[in-house]
């Protein structure tokens, strides 16, 4: 395949190179600074003390195809909630109620362009779908404006209530280039084989590496061979791409390899000229995955906009890949920079940091001032999930937490500068799976080459891991039926998962403590015979027996059980 050569002209007089700026996450951090609260902190809602319907409505897939309008379908959520979240609005209850089974139901009405459809929903349920023949539009890149309403009645009210809410339809033509859905059931991605050689879309985790194109790819193109060896999906190639000729050799290789990519626009989106050629020159290659434009623009104080205009210009052109972001900071300015994604990636690296003092700066690390490595963090996994956790919860109270999904960056770096050491393999596994419990749905380590050889090293640990991930985990995780539930139990993490038939559990140990956990602390606590019904597909510092996991620190483990 052959890409536009004028693009390097674009992208090297707006190239931007990246570097620590007077202030990291809004704070100061060096010695001569005083210290100024960096501001910008997400503010919770406050509660309420009346009931409120936060009613959504949004299509299952983004974007559908003209080959999916006859079996188009919207999902439509309709909890009762006592946090003013964005778009909730007061609802009278029927009096003496006390459970959703006495509560009724809603009327829905769907609209979007000549379209409408109707249903009953009943009230204070997730999940409900909506199936909407919209065969009957034009494919088009515009998106088509959708309005829902809700209506609901009650013997204790004399007028029907109303609720109203609105949101965008991408409905687009069909194309032989790459297409990456998104489902908003669960926020999994849903992809054609990256080979281009055609094939159906199929549920997809990314598991893959943030790599160096100039300093490792443009001299050694084995890698992608490695990491594809290794079990990984996914590469994301960290610019510059200035050799243009083997930043082509490379897509090349990763597309006879079946190997995603992320295109990474961290150099120039700001310059939406540049933003436009480079969405013109690469979004028709078969395995692009997505776009990623702003990467860490909270530590950057990036222009707040910035990162929505890149967002508005791809989709202007595009609009079959969705967009992320990367975020470092954990609490500033999260609102505004997230605008401008579908994917919101954080890379906090806790591993090896001393959190109350900065090696590099000599200086102290407080809420209000210095930079440590990983902000705000205590030093332990235990990070990654508050990070990942909170993401979520932001993205739920913004009305985004079906449009929005959050991906994780596990560190497999360290022995410099603000970390005195690398993850090893097991703890860089805990990173990932404390992720996924915590709703993660995609994961790019930073970075590769990292730590080989036997088991206890990360890509000793891949090996292992990453097949798992696919064979046994995806399966879960990315099915809408599958009911989901997280633990904490004495710094043990785990997330288990129910498809009707059996059960998936993940665990971590996120502290350096030895713990014993009874299984009833994990949701298991019908487990009569271990040895039947308990099959182990991975551990590591951990072992289980008829009444529960005795875990080391850092231990981890994947296990199928069945009732």
């Amino acid at each position: 395949m052959k890409y536009n050569k004028s693009l390097s002209a674009v992208v090297a007089v707006s190239l931007v190179q990246g570097s620590l700026g007077q202030t990291w996450c809004g704070k100061n951090y060096m010695s001569n600074q005083s210290v100024v609260p960096p501001g910008g902190q997400f503010t919770f809602p406050p509660h309420s003390s009346e009931p409120l319907l936060s009613f959504s409505c949004v299509h299952v897939f983004r974007p559908y195809l003209e080959e999916d309008g006859k079996n188009a379908a919207f999902i439509v959520d309709t909890p009762i909630v006592y946090e003013s979240v964005t778009g909730a609005e007061p609802i009278l209850l029927p009096s003496g109620s006390s459970s959703s089974a006495n509560l009724g139901s809603l009327d829905v009405t769907i609209s979007v362009g000549s379209v409408s459809t109707t249903a009953t929903v009943p009230l204070n349920t997730t999940g409900v779908q909506i199936p909407i023949d919209i065969s009957g539009l034009v494919a088009q890149k515009d998106a088509y404006n959708v309005s829902c309403s809700a209506t609901y009645s009650t013997a204790s009210t004399s007028e029907p209530q109303t609720f109203n809410t609105s949101t965008l339809l991408l409905y687009l033509p069909n194309t032989n280039a790459s297409v990456t859905k998104t489902d908003l059931r669960t926020g999994a991605l849903w992809v054609r084989p990256a080979d281009g050689k055609g094939g159906a879309f199929a549920p997809f985790i990314p598991q893959g590496f943030y790599v160096n194109f100039e300093t490792y790819l443009a001299t050694n193109l084995s890698m992608v061979d490695q990491l594809k060896a290794d079990g990984f999906n996914t590469i994301h190639p960290i610019p510059p791409y200035d050799n243009l000729t083997m930043f082509e050799q490379f897509i090349n290789k990763t597309i006879s390899d079946g190997m995603y990519i992320v295109y990474d626009m961290r150099s120039n989106y700001q310059n939406l000229t540049a933003v436009a050629q480079q969405v013109t020159t690469y979004a028709s290659i078969p395995n692009l995955l997505n776009w990623e434009t702003a990467h860490e623009p909270d530590g950057n104080s990036d222009p707040q906009d910035a990162a929505g205009d890149a967002y508005d210009t791809i989709y202007e052109m595009d609009g079959y890949h969705p967009v992320s972001i990367v975020l470092n900071c954990q609490d500033y300015n999260f609102s505004p920079y997230i605008a401008g994604a579908d994917i919101v990636i954080h890379d906090a690296y806790p591993i090896g940091i001393n959190a109350t003092w900065s090696p590099v700066w000599n200086t102290s690390c407080t809420p209000d001032f210095g930079h440590c490595g990983c902000d705000n963090c205590k030093g332990t996994v235990d990070d990654v999930r508050d990070r990942v956790q909170t993401f979520k919860d932001r993205l739920n109270v913004l009305g985004y937490g079906r449009t929005k999904s959050v991906w994780t960056t596990p560190q497999a770096f360290g022995s410099a500068q603000y970390w005195n050491k690398t993850p090893s393999g097991q703890e860089w596994a805990a990173l990932g799976f404390t992720s996924l419990n915590h709703g993660a749905m995609g994961s790019k380590s930073f970075q590769y080459p990292t730590t080989t050889g036997n088991v206890t090293t990360i890509e000793g640990t891949a090996t292992n891991v990453t097949v798992l991930i696919k064979e046994v985990i995806q399966p879960f995780v990315v099915d809408p039926t599958v009911t989901h539930a997280t633990y904490i139990y004495q710094g043990v993490d785990a997330g288990l998962w129910y498809n009707g038939t059996a059960y998936l559990l993940l665990v971590s140990n996120v502290l350096n403590e030895t713990v014993y956990v009874p299984w009833e602390k994990v949701g298991l606590g019908w487990i009569t015979n271990e040895t039947t019904q308990v099959q182990r597909k991975f551990s590591v510092s951990l072992f289980n027996n008829i009444t529960g996991l005795d875990m080391s620190p850092d231990g981890v483990g994947i296990y199928i059980v069945t009732p």
